[in-house]
């Protein structure tokens, strides 16, 4: 009887051990708070989806608990109210279906909030933005207050080409600009570690010049060198395509699978790499350095808060 009790108690004993051990693992990628910030750079009504993308990126942010004040959006164009938006103050992802979840309001009624909007929204605008370099003028809301304890989720989406982002078909940031940016981030101590998700054409060549200098970041692309980042069908109510495919399938994952405790970026790419997209998804793993297995990283470790904040918004389906 003793000898059962004994062995009852050192298996508890065992399990909780190893429970808290896992914790304790992953906890590691958790920093201090979390900032996300989401840029979408295409102009014109047409590319309603870049703003869509965007916005739903930033409303998956919220439902896994970042703060507003934590989340900074910018956008090339807001499609939210346009004259041509046949639903004024609404934007969807997801096409020729009831319209359910209006990418513009957040789950409590307030409307999401775009920090930096139309022409102010630049290659320069954006380095300046994670590099720390603000007007005397720039108020706190605007500014990315991130530092060496914080995690970074950073998303762009627009057009691309070999080596370019471009914005407003007018101005590029290139990828030698973006890696010298990350550096200088890095030099700042702006940042733990990142994670960096580019939805364009080519994607992954924006990735080129990532190195040690930029140690603690992990880069995924919608689509590799050479290959094109594809529109979902248009929708019949705006008459434009209101999503691109890896994001409205990376964002349905998000809402559901990657929703739960357990969900990883190693589940994400794993995902991801089999979704239906018509391109390849990218993972440049050279600049997250050494120490922690990013497949391990929890999806909440950058897309929402640490362990113990208060969450004010329950996920819902997207």
């Amino acid at each position: 009887m003793r000898l059962s009790a004994a062995l009852w108690c050192l298996a508890t004993a065992t399990a909780t051990g190893a429970t808290a051990t896992a914790a304790t693992a992953t906890d590691q990628y958790y920093g201090e708070d979390t900032w996300v910030v989401v840029v979408g750079a295409s102009r014109y009504f047409a590319n309603y989806r870049h703003a869509g993308n965007a916005l739903a990126v930033r409303k998956a942010a919220r439902r896994f608990g970042v703060p507003r004040d934590r989340i900074l959006v910018l956008l090339a164009e807001d499609p939210t109210l346009d004259a041509r938006n046949p639903m004024r103050g609404e934007v969807y992802l997801h096409a020729n279906q009831k319209f359910t979840d209006n990418l513009a309001v957040d789950d409590d009624g307030s409307y999401a909030d775009v920090d930096y909007a139309n022409e102010e929204v630049t290659p320069e605008l954006v380095r300046n933005l994670l590099t720390g370099r603000y007007d005397a003028t720039t108020p706190k809301s605007k500014r990315l207050d991130s530092n060496e304890h914080s995690n970074l989720f950073v998303y762009f989406t627009g057009h691309g080409g070999d080596e370019f982002l471009k914005f407003h078909d007018a101005d590029e940031l290139s990828a030698k600009e973006l890696a010298l940016t990350f550096a200088e981030m890095r030099a700042k101590r702006r940042f733990k570690r990142c994670i960096l998700v580019v939805d364009t054409c080519q994607a992954g060549s924006l990735f080129k010049y990532l190195d040690n200098s930029t140690s603690g970041i992990l880069a995924m692309a919608s689509a590799k060198l050479g290959e094109n980042a594809y529109a979902s069908p248009a929708d019949a109510t705006t008459g434009v395509a209101l999503a691109d495919r890896f994001t409205e399938q990376a964002i349905r994952w998000l809402s559901s699978t990657g929703s739960e405790p357990g969900a990883t970026w190693g589940h994400f790419v794993h995902q991801m790499t089999r979704a239906r997209t018509g391109s390849t998804l990218e993972v440049y793993e050279k600049a997250w350095g050494s120490g922690l297995d990013w497949r391990s990283a929890p999806i909440r470790a950058f897309l929402g808060d640490p362990p113990g904040e208060e969450h004010s918004l329950t996920f819902a389906e997207l």
